[in-house]
């Protein structure tokens, strides 16, 4: 992926597009048919984001970046805030994407270690809980 796709996917996600109805925000405002259709967006939407990461972009200083990504976020808080479905996964996503940021601005060695290990650190809200006949 170059970094024009990758910075045009990450415009999509966040609704700023003409085909913004694919992205991540659309999803939330509008919903989706299932938890693997919005994490399928969210991790696309973070696989944009390394890349523009590790191909330099100066993430820093491209104002409406920042503020795709801080929509992203709003968003995800708005979609809990309003106790849907899901909403403690979304808050999951919130959480992993700030820090994410976080540490993209603080210059920190491994930034994308939260998104690296969500899966993983989350996995008590990610996976469907199963249900015993007790």
């Amino acid at each position: 992926m170059t970094t024009e796709q990758a910075r045009a996917m990450i415009s999509m996600h966040a609704g700023t597009t003409e085909n913004f109805f694919d992205g991540y925000c659309y999803a939330l405002r509008y919903g989706f048919p299932d938890l693997q259709s919005i994490q399928q967006r969210f991790d696309e939407m973070m696989f944009c984001l390394q890349t523009l990461y590790k191909t330099a972009y100066p993430i820093h200083t491209d104002r409406a970046l920042l503020s795709e990504l801080q929509e992203m976020v709003y968003s995800s808080i708005l979609y809990c805030n309003r106790q849907c479905s899901d909403a403690r996964i979304v808050g999951v996503f919130a959480e992993v994407l700030s820090e994410t940021l976080l540490c993209i601005l603080e210059d920190t060695e491994n930034p994308f270690a939260a998104f690296a290990h969500y899966k993983e650190n989350y996995d008590d809200i990610l996976l469907p809980q199963k249900t015993t006949g007790i």
